[in-house]
């Protein structure tokens, strides 16, 4: 999926990249999916006369809440243009916020990798602090962090 532009973006700005989640942030709503079929396997495995029909209803809300799960995390984006970052965090169905911070405003960008998964699958966070010490923006979970960190701080200079 190539974005070429966005809403809210202004006619002068130019999308220098977009970054996503990591896919494995999708594992934790993979498992909770597979767990609910295997709970509704449970009533076949006793012998249960609607065994099948009980596989069947937790199979179809494994199969929501695995869309519902992918949902999210396609909708949620960070970008950065030749003037600011842009971030779409999709919170819920009908929840979406939108945060933005001018390159001109930040002081600091650094970045977090946490425990096995993060360090092995090389994914973390990326926090962008503007004047005041105050974090103003968190990139979570972007793939390869470090070079996000670097990307945003090349295009900081730039603009400085």
């Amino acid at each position: 999926m190539i974005i070429e532009s966005f809403d809210g973006q202004r006619e002068d700005e130019n999308i220098v990249a977009i970054w996503r989640q990591h896919p494995w942030v999708l594992s934790k709503t993979t498992i909770i999916a597979i767990l609910i079929v295997a709970i509704g396997s449970i009533p076949m495995a006793l012998s249960f006369s609607w065994g099948w029909k009980a596989l069947a209803l937790f199979a179809i809300a494994a199969i929501f809440y695995a869309l519902g799960g992918y949902f999210l995390w396609l909708n949620t984006l960070y970008i950065l243009t030749n003037q600011r970052i842009f971030a779409i965090l999709q919170k819920g169905m009908f929840f979406r916020s939108n945060t933005e911070v001018p390159l001109i405003n930040i002081q600091n960008v650094s970045h977090t990798q946490k425990g096995l998964f993060q360090m092995t699958l090389k994914y973390g966070d990326v926090e962008v602090e503007t004047s005041g010490a105050k974090t103003a923006m968190i990139l979570k979970n972007v793939e390869k962090p470090y070079l996000v960190q670097q990307k945003i701080l090349k295009k900081e200079e730039t603009t400085s």
